[in-house]
């Protein structure tokens, strides 16, 4: 592998830190890399090297922005993703589509007084048959899209309004904007549109529920360490805005078999982890004293 593909090696996986830090130290950090040893292919420990400071990086400067709006942000782009990623699944109409795939672009920007609107007009338009009775389901459903009939299966939807609430709120009252999400995200209904239209497939078959229960044991352990590398809460809240709306469902309606319950036990166990990282002191260095 010649020394130019190796130095493009390292400046794609250097992208793992945050652009301000890249800029900063990123030449130096590349040189280091290059000039560290005579060979010319990459090295794996060097690469994984990057990635976990890289993680560590971006995780410790999310701590500039306040952490409950930033962790709320999150938590309802993750309801946002899973209620897009469920309407493509049941092949609601277009209409439907492009409402969810509006929120879930303003919650990624980070557009507060953008997102409010179109997160009441979902949970409005979820909620219509229980709000208005089943005759409000009849007519408009293609433009509306799917109503549902138990207040259980309601929650996520109203944590998704009350949350884009407060978030308006405090952007309205402080002027202070939320962080723009990596596109990255956009993986997760993206994956969904493969799983739906993929030849063979079940609709919520077992290939479904694996890439579900893996996405989100992956997003959940990634809050762990990053709680754990920066001792912040907002990563915790996150992982409570998204896993304790669908935690209402299996109280309500045990699940049936061993699998479901292990699902959501591994989902809430990963939580309190986080939950228990967040507010966990930081060792004092101990001072040393002078001879």
């Amino acid at each position: 592998m010649s020394g130019a593909l190796t130095e493009g090696w390292y400046r794609l996986f250097l992208r793992a830190f945050p652009s301000g830090h890249r800029a900063e130290y990123g030449a130096d950090m590349i040189g280091t890399l290059l000039n560290g040893t005579p060979r010319r292919a990459p090295s794996l420990r060097e690469t994984a090297g990057l990635l976990s400071a890289g993680f560590a990086a971006r995780a410790r400067a999310a701590t500039a922005v306040a952490w409950w709006a930033d962790g709320l942000q999150l938590g309802l782009l993750a309801l946002a993703l899973a209620n897009m990623a469920y309407g493509i699944a049941d092949h609601s109409s277009p209409w439907w589509l492009a409402a969810s795939a509006a929120l879930v672009a303003a919650l990624l920007r980070g557009w507060a007084l953008v997102a409010l609107p179109l997160a009441l007009a979902v949970a409005l338009s979820t909620g219509r048959a229980m709000l208005l009775g089943t005759q409000a389901t009849s007519s408009p459903s293609q433009i509306l899209g799917p109503a549902n009939h138990n207040w259980v299966s309601l929650a996520p939807y109203g944590v998704l309004a009350i949350g884009a609430v407060a978030l308006a709120a405090d952007r309205a009252a402080r002027r202070r904007p939320l962080r723009a999400r990596p596109l990255w995200w956009l993986a997760i209904p993206a994956a969904s549109l493969v799983l739906t239209y993929m030849p063979g497939n079940q609709e919520y078959g077992e290939i479904w529920q694996l890439v579900r229960a893996g996405i989100e044991s992956v997003l959940l352990l990634a809050g762990v360490l990053a709680t754990a590398t920066a001792r912040s809460p907002r990563w915790a809240l996150a992982a409570a805005v998204y896993v304790l709306p669908g935690v209402a469902s299996p109280l309500f309606n045990p699940p049936s078999n061993a699998q479901d319950t292990g699902y959501w036990l591994t989902l809430i166990a990963l939580l309190l982890a986080m939950v228990a990282t967040a507010w966990r002191p930081e060792p004092v260095p101990e001072r040393r004293r002078p001879r």
